[in-house]
């Protein structure tokens, strides 16, 4: 028995499922033999940049439809990146407010007024389905396609952009290069005897590229970017990483050996994050810094009952 390195209040950061259809992958797109690959050091040091974004549910509604009851919910959120060329600043931050409701309700967009400062406008949003977790997937989806936006135009000026999460919502618009960080082992990409290899890594060595088929083809491949504690799992430090396929095979290795030289040194440290040590440093003060900058949650809830008070009373 070995733990879960994350704090208990987040989902685990290891949840493959013995049960999930597998992946279709092919594992010889970059070498023939499946081995740990340790990249050569380089006297040049890049200009990265890390993209992420934080959310928040402020208030959840039900929105009347003759005899229908619509589900929706008034949420922020906060985008941005820290770009690091031997200094590291965080900046680009963009905010967004939004009323997401579902069963393809279409909403004006609802103004909340806030004492001493400009109103807070939640821009509508509407979802097909009717569900109560339609609503959280549609302010999810505002958040990550605002962080695709930001990576898209950020890799025109840097030599790397590392987005947290699956390259889900990237376009073919981006000019650079710009590479999936998910910190979550989710779904088994390699069968078993691959799969083996993994826990085998060393800080700095990755496993070759791969590709994953289907609809938006992808490479990806894992790297280790630091060890945990004997009493957690062997898959701690353990991340995996993704580029877009339409950019070639030879940008994917390159744009491999680059993070597994270069992620090690942004490695968290369980003493400062709950979710170490793939939370990276750099996301990890990115992230609290768009919190702060979604401002205080008690004023925004008291601002948007307000504003239903006067409609209710009108």
């Amino acid at each position: 028995m070995r733990l879960d390195p994350w704090a208990a209040e987040y989902e685990g950061s290891i949840q493959l499922s013995e049960d999930a259809e597998p992946a279709s992958v092919d594992l010889q797109v970059e070498r023939s033999a499946w081995e740990a690959v340790r990249p050569k050091d380089t006297a040049t040091r890049p200009r990265i940049a890390f993209v992420d974004g934080v959310r928040r549910i402020e208030h959840r509604v039900l929105v009347g439809e003759g005899e229908r009851t619509i589900f929706g919910l008034l949420g922020s959120f906060g985008v941005g990146a820290c770009e690091v060329d031997g200094t590291a600043r965080v900046g680009r931050e963009l905010l967004g407010r939004v009323l997401v409701v579902g069963g393809g309700l279409t909403q004006p967009a609802f103004l909340a007024a806030v004492a001493g400062g400009p109103p807070l406008r939640f821009e509508p949003r509407s979802e097909p389905e009717n569900d109560p977790a339609v609503p959280v997937q549609g302010l999810q989806k505002a958040m990550r396609q605002t962080e695709a936006g930001l990576a898209e135009r950020l890799s025109a000026e840097v030599d790397a952009v590392f987005l947290d999460g699956p390259l889900t919502f990237l376009t073919p618009a981006a000019r650079g290069s710009v590479v999936g960080f998910v910190k979550r082992q989710l779904r088994n990409y390699l069968d078993p005897r691959a799969s083996a290899l993994l826990p085998k890594l060393r800080v700095g060595e990755r496993t070759p590229v791969f590709l994953i088929e289907g609809r938006e083809p992808r490479y990806s491949w894992y790297a280790r970017i630091a060890h945990g504690r004997s009493i957690e799992s062997a898959l701690t430090g353990v991340v995996r990483l993704e580029a877009p396929a339409a950019r070639g095979r030879d940008e994917a290795v390159a744009l491999a050996d680059l993070s597994a030289r270069i992620l090690p040194r942004f490695a968290s440290d369980a003493a400062r994050d709950p979710r170490a040590p793939q939370n990276l440093y750099p996301i990890g003060g990115l992230e609290a810094r768009l919190k702060h900058r979604l401002g205080d949650p008690a004023v925004v809830r008291r601002a948007i009952e307000a504003q239903l008070h006067r409609e209710v009373n009108a």
